[in-house]
């Protein structure tokens, strides 16, 4: 068995998902659309990842958008033009890992709104941003409500999204890598692979 269309990684997307999500979800989708963030990064295919899609938020909470950038130099420039007149601009190069090519990190307010755009050249649906988030999806979709909340106290108290998911599903190694790992998975491998059972 395949897994439903909102949760397929050809129709998932967190932009669909922000707006629906909670009420500071639906408040990001309105700062969003009204100033035009995604419109101006249309070209450079963005897509909204995070918490707040998910509804697994707290109140310091970003918004999240990838995009793929093939000139990280030319999509600087844009940035500076385009977004450089935000409270709390800034921009900065982040370097290569083993798993994550070299990228420009662009942070803003907005409205009050955090706003964090990560732009590698990769396109958006294969980078760990979208993919942790679709998993995450799915993960949510199989376990009970008690475990969305469980992971929103442990970000509470400091621990990023990925790692408060490896902890609270026993994933060893590295919660970045064991995530990323699990979104081959059918939906029936989900449940094998968290032990829950399939609804």
């Amino acid at each position: 068995m395949d897994w439903s269309e909102e949760l397929d990684t050809q129709s998932f997307s967190g932009v669909a998902l922000l707006k629906a999500a909670s009420p500071q979800g639906a408040r990001a989708a309105d700062i969003l659309d009204r100033h035009r963030v995604l419109e101006s990064l249309a070209a450079y295919d963005p897509e909204v990842v995070g918490t707040l899609p998910l509804a697994i938020d707290t109140p310091e909470s970003d918004i999240d958008i990838l995009c793929n950038a093939s000139d990280l130099a030319a999509f600087g420039a844009f940035s500076d033009q385009r977004f450089g007149g935000f409270d709390g601009y800034s921009r900065r190069l982040r370097d290569a890992t083993r798993h994550v090519p070299e990228a420009l990190v662009v942070c803003f307010d907005c409205e009050g709104l955090p706003i964090e755009i990560f732009a590698t050249n990769r396109p958006t649906r294969t980078q760990y941003g979208f993919i942790h988030m679709l998993v995450e999806a799915r993960i949510l979709s199989l376990m009970e409500d008690e475990f969305a909340n469980d992971v929103r106290t442990l970000k509470q108290f400091g621990l990023k999204t990925e790692p408060a998911f490896a902890k609270l599903l026993g994933l060893p190694g590295d919660p970045y890598i064991a995530l990323g790992e699990l979104a081959e998975l059918s939906p029936s491998e989900l449940c094998e692979r968290l032990d829950v059972l399939q609804s």
